[in-house]
């Protein structure tokens, strides 16, 4: 009895292993590829986050859609950080403006 499970492609119909994610014959994508949950992806996740924060929106996305408890996880903390990140960058701009207006106040008296 065969115990490996096959599936077709459906754009070319080829036989392919289930746990194929792309066609050999034609290329075509048949299921999202697993993303990497490894602890250097997860820095550059994390640092992407906090320090380029609309970016790390990107992987927020990516890893809260997957099945993986611990991706949906490194999700979760990228939005945390980028939502983090955010807000210093909004709270240090506006700290910048009212010492710059401040600064021209005591220049303009």
């Amino acid at each position: 009895m065969n115990t490996i499970k096959e599936i077709l492609c459906p754009s070319c119909l080829a036989v392919l292993p289930a746990s194929a994610y792309f066609c050999s014959q034609c290329g075509t994508k048949l299921k999202e590829s697993p993303v990497s949950i490894s602890a250097s992806k997860q820095v550059i996740i994390y640092f992407i986050s906090f320090f380029l924060a609309p970016f790390g929106l990107v992987y927020v996305f990516r890893y809260l859609k997957q099945p993986d408890h611990k991706a949906r996880k490194i999700g979760v903390i990228a939005l945390m950080l980028t939502i983090l990140g955010i807000s210093l960058t909004i709270w240090a701009s506006k700290e910048f403006m009212n010492s710059y207006y401040g600064l021209l106040n005591t220049l303009a008296l």
